[in-house]
């Protein structure tokens, strides 16, 4: 089965929807399992990838340590999964989360 088929169908059809390969039965008895370890392993494959990719810029990094710095202000570039782009968010705000109300 073509992954982006899986993606595909996993990102469009809900649980408890008829199963878009026209069986007649629910997504979820028929291909969620399968469409759901299909997504799983290439979030594993991207996931060991990278980790390939950092081992490989740690032991740069060990060799000359200023070769690879960055702008502090650098955000990190989008990045696809699974054929959806992926942004880490930055910091969300600069206020306290549990600040008392003022009494009027």
């Amino acid at each position: 089965m073509p992954v982006n088929e899986a993606a595909e169908r996993l990102r469009k059809a809900g649980r408890n929807d008829d199963c878009p390969c026209g069986s007649g039965k629910k997504y979820k008895k028929c291909h969620l399992r399968a469409d759901e370890e299909a997504a799983s392993k290439t979030l594993a494959e991207g996931n060991a990838a990278k980790a390939k990719v950092a081992e490989a810029e740690a032991a740069a990094h060990e060799a000359d340590p200023e070769a690879h710095a960055k702008s502090p202000g650098e955000r990190p570039k989008a990045q696809t999964v699974a054929g959806m782009a992926y942004v880490p968010k930055g910091p969300r705000s600069h206020k306290p989360m549990n600040t008392p109300r003022k009494a009027v």
